[in-house]
């Protein structure tokens, strides 16, 4: 069987008996943890409390998950099994092996569920590889593998409007994709921003006004409005996005981490409009998201050298290595990198 998508695996939980065994991972966590509950509920009669076996996969025992598939159900019709984060990579050939052959020894009343929200299953890449793809290989033939894939914006503005609506608010779509830009697509963080939203529309219209005054962007979304204010020399806009930075309390990890993003990003949406490539050409080679990530990184590029973002590159670098290798205060170290790379010279070599 091919790897479900959730509105499938949903129908099939549905209309379908249950099979024993399920993989369940993706980028959209919230929708994988959503339809792990909805699965252990009918697996376990409304019963989860006292039908349901969990282990955790990051020290799985493999004779204690033995025992746990012979053991039979006094209070549901399945002897419901959920192992969350096996990283199937981690383990050793010998135990990857004798877990394999485990599960051709399950059947009958046993569901077993692989949940996987602690780590990319993918790592990184397109596809899965490794261990990890020969166990969801095994799964896929003998059971139910789904990827919980992230929303696309129009379904995620459908959402949100048709989510506002049900509590007696209006609101529009290009509000609706504000909201979306400044959660990053975040579905856990969208849904309590728009219940936020909706207690202060109190029945009304939920406006633009509003969204500004209420909800505030993520990490990433701030990083690349000042990666944007910090490239066409906007001091002002620049200071004021980094200070929210601060305010945040970000981790300077994270925070150098996703600055090396929005620049890399800005770098990216540069040299391909010098290259003549379209927007969505971009957006597929790198594996963005949504459009509006693309369409930002060309608008805040366009008539900037792509020099001047090559040496903010160099900068984030250098900043780095000093975050590193000295006493420094962070936030000194930060300011300091910020106010060069709005302090270069107006004029760039803008060569490749």
């Amino acid at each position: 069987m091919a790897v479900q998508t959730a509105k499938a695996f949903r129908t099939a939980l549905r209309k379908e008996p249950l099979q024993n065994f399920y993989y369940l991972y993706g980028a959209d966590l919230v929708q994988v943890a959503e339809l792990t509950d909805q699965l252990v509920q009918v697996a376990t009669n409304q019963q989860p409390e006292s039908a349901l076996t969990k282990l955790d996969g990051k020290k799985l025992d493999l004779r204690e998950l033995e025992d746990a598939a012979q053991m039979f159900s006094l209070f549901a019709p399945y002897n419901c099994i959920l192992i969350h984060d096996l990283n199937a990579e981690s383990l050793r050939e010998p135990a990857f092996q004798q877990l394999m052959d485990l599960l051709k020894t399950i059947s009958g009343v046993t569901v077993l569920i692989f949940q996987i929200t602690g780590f990319d299953v993918k790592d990184g890449r397109r596809s899965v590889s490794g261990k990890n793809k020969k166990l969801i290989d095994w799964i896929a033939k003998h059971g139910t593998v789904c990827e919980a894939v992230p929303a696309s914006l129009s379904e995620l503005v459908r959402q949100l409007c048709s989510q506002a609506k049900q509590a007696g608010c209006t609101l529009a779509e290009s509000d609706a994709e504000e909201i979306v830009s400044r959660c990053n697509g975040d579905t856990l963080l969208l849904r309590s921003e728009l219940e936020k939203l909706c207690a202060c529309a109190d029945g009304g219209t939920i406006t633009r006004e509003m969204i500004q005054d209420l909800v505030l962007p993520t990490v990433s979304a701030t990083t690349f409005s000042l990666a944007g204010a910090v490239v066409q020399q906007r001091a002002t806009a620049a200071m004021q996005a980094l200070e929210q930075l601060f305010t945040m309390r970000v981790e300077r990890p994270v925070l150098l981490a996703a600055l090396n993003s929005a620049f890399l990003d800005l770098y990216r949406a540069a040299a391909a409009v010098r290259n003549h490539i379209p927007q969505v050409d971009m957006k597929q080679d790198f594996g963005y998201r949504f459009d509006f990530q693309v369409r930002n990184a060309y608008r805040d590029c366009s008539r900037i050298p792509i020099a001047r973002i090559r040496a903010c590159l160099a900068i984030l670098r250098d900043l780095e290595q000093t975050c590193n290798s000295t006493a420094i205060p962070e936030r000194t170290a930060i300011e300091t990198a910020i106010v060069k790379m709005l302090t270069m010279p107006e004029k760039q070599e803008d060569s490749l």
